[in-house]
């Protein structure tokens, strides 16, 4: 069965590289053509050594491949796009699939960006931190004035979760040539048993560093921590992704 399941997978990412290979190579001509569109498609392939999400893992010894498709389009400050984001494990024979559908909004209004969106979280075989069916809710806000990336995205579940979880994920990062650092935090807003709180309890901070491969700053490795203090998990994992995006 394993031997099955990596021959399936080696086939699935020899097509998710030349598609994003051709992806790459039809943006390649557009901009040779000088053609200019306010619709982007970015189409992105990443393997993470283990699936770590807000505190919770979703699976222990098993890496994942996780593909995805953005659309956009822009018109003067706005932007409005869709995403959709798939994961499953390589090294067991577990269906532990996950597909996400988000469709979100964003503006840029100065110093302020701002950015709303539902996500549509599908997980055929429920993880140990969610359902079937996790429908929920985001807004944020970042400064783009300041000398380094920052924003703050506040979460609720809207349905598919009793507790109607609430959650506010900070998060700063900066870059210097080929190299970036990061860090990540999550806080659960009151009783959840999506986030394994009694009340509003921290249970996420994760650091990261990554590097962009020079000449294809598309593609980047990055190793990140994750540390819930309210439950004690520790995990460390490896990220490899690249995109292509067509304009």
């Amino acid at each position: 069965m394993k031997h099955k399941m990596h021959v399936a997978w080696c086939w699935y990412i020899a097509a998710v590289f030349a598609l994003t290979a051709a992806a790459g190579n039809m943006a390649v001509v557009a901009e040779e053509e000088g053609s200019s569109s306010p619709v982007d498609i970015v189409i992105d392939a990443t393997y993470a050594s283990a699936y770590y999400w807000r505190g919770a893992s979703a699976g222990v010894g098993t890496s994942f491949m996780q593909p995805s498709a953005d659309v956009s389009y822009s018109a003067g400050a706005f932007t409005v796009g869709a995403n959709v984001w798939y994961s499953q494990g390589i090294e067991d024979g577990a269906d532990n699939s996950e597909i996400d559908y988000t469709l979100y909004l964003g503006a840029g209004l100065g110093a302020i960006d701002l950015n709303a969106g539902v996500i549509d979280y599908v997980i055929p075989n429920s993880f140990p931190f969610a359902e079937a069916h996790v429908l929920e809710a985001n807004v944020g806000v970042g400064v783009n004035a300041l000398p380094f990336d920052n924003s703050i995205t506040f979460y609720v579940n809207l349905a598919g979760d009793d507790d109607s979880s609430m959650y506010l994920a900070p998060s700063i990062g900066t870059t210097y040539k080929n190299l970036g650092i990061g860090l990540t935090a999550g806080l659960a807003l009151g009783e959840s048993a999506l986030y394994g709180t009694d009340g509003a309890a921290l249970v996420d901070i994760t650091p990261s560093i990554s590097y962009s491969i020079p000449g294809d700053p598309e593609t980047s490795v990055s190793l990140n921590i994750g540390y819930n203090p309210n439950s004690g998990l520790k995990m460390s994992y490896v990220t490899i992704g690249t995109s292509f995006n067509i304009d």
